[in-house]
């Protein structure tokens, strides 16, 4: 029997069948008996609308009703075996479903509402450009899992707060280039460990001052050469011991001055030699100072050696030796012994 629907055209239009059970009406074409067609459908107690009257008259809804394909397929079985007792079986449990599909109109002054449900899937599909505004707060909330894919392009753009607060795990991959633009302060919370993994180089710069602060130890390991350079001071406070330790040389240099400084002691030591070069002066100023040498002891100097204790002096030239001490000066040379202000005695 041919159902007559609202808008009908070639694969397009409204279409709608009547479940077993519905209440329609009945018509006939040019008024033929034999031109039966179903022109309507008629809501009554046994089969009411979605729709409560009159509490939801302001309500205009579309629904369907989910149908069971298990009894479907029975019922189609049942009349290829004429079994007209399994069909009314099967119909009366495809009314009994429950699940629907629904497109519901409420037109209550300014609480005017669409509102979609879909028993199980609901699907979009466009061909062209999609555009959504929403003039206040959009809420969407996902029990299972969310998954979109985009070929091109994606933008956000966010004038006011945007939080974002991941339970478990969150994984981000860029194939290409990534780049953040923070406008103030940026601020990493990290509750356990933190690694930052980098396949070639990296750069850092900061433009005001830096500080890194470590709670414990730090260790940090370079596999080649490490330069820094330092246009102002540096300055480095060690609370305990500190070691330098180099398995070759090592070298300090400056354009100015070197000081050492210890409230205790200062030591220099080495297992073959240790030198002290200096193309000017090199003096060692101390209240006592004691010099040992295990073996021998060589003072070289190209011009002279002074040694002097108040006004008692040894002077060691190229050609000579001047001993002075109380007034008396006595000079060794090639010529022999020579003392001036004084007198030779022997006991």
């Amino acid at each position: 029997m041919s159902i007559a629907n609202k808008k009908i055209s070639n694969h397009s239009g409204f279409y709608h069948t009547p479940r077993i059970g519905d209440e329609v009406i009945i018509s006939f074409l040019d008024n033929d008996i034999d031109k039966p067609f179903i022109s309507g459908s008629l809501y009554n107690t046994a089969n009411p609308s979605l729709i409560h009257n009159p509490l939801d008259s302001h309500k205009t809804s579309l629904s369907s009703r989910t149908i069971n394909l298990t009894n479907i397929r029975n019922s189609s079985d049942s009349l290829n075996q004429a079994d007209s007792s399994q069909t009314e079986h099967s119909n009366t449990a495809n009314i009994i479903e429950q699940g629907y599909n629904e497109l519901t109109l409420s037109n209550i002054k300014d609480n005017e509402e669409i509102y979609i449900r879909a028993q199980k899937d609901y699907n979009e599909y466009i061909k062209h450009n999609f555009s959504q505004t929403i003039h206040n707060n959009k809420d969407s909330k996902v029990e299972g899992s969310y998954t979109e894919s985009i070929t091109k392009y994606h933008k956000q753009e966010i004038l006011g707060l945007k939080d974002v607060r991941v339970g478990a795990e969150y994984l981000t991959n860029v194939a290409l280039s990534k780049d953040t633009i923070v406008g103030l302060s940026h601020t990493l919370n990290v509750g356990v460990d933190n690694k930052l993994r980098v396949a070639k180089d990296s750069s850092e710069s900061v433009g005001g001052d830096k500080s890194v602060e470590v709670g414990a130890n730090q260790n940090t390991t370079i596999a080649k050469d490490e330069n820094r350079n330092i246009q102002g001071n540096k300055s480095e406070v060690v609370g305990g011991t500190l070691d330098i330790q180099s398995t070759k040389e090592i070298n300090i240099s400056t354009q100015s001055h070197i000081n050492i400084n210890a409230i205790d002691n200062i030591l220099f030591f080495g297992k073959e030699s240790a030198s002290f070069e200096t193309q000017k002066e090199l003096s060692f100023i101390a209240d006592n100072t004691d010099m040992e040498s295990k073996s021998h002891l060589t003072a070289t100097a190209g011009n002279q050696i002074t040694h002097q204790v108040g006004d008692t002096q040894i002077i060691t030239k190229g050609d000579c030796v001047i001993i002075k001490a109380g007034g008396v000066e006595v000079v060794i040379d090639s010529n022999g012994l020579v003392v001036k202000g004084g007198e030779i005695k022997t006991e």
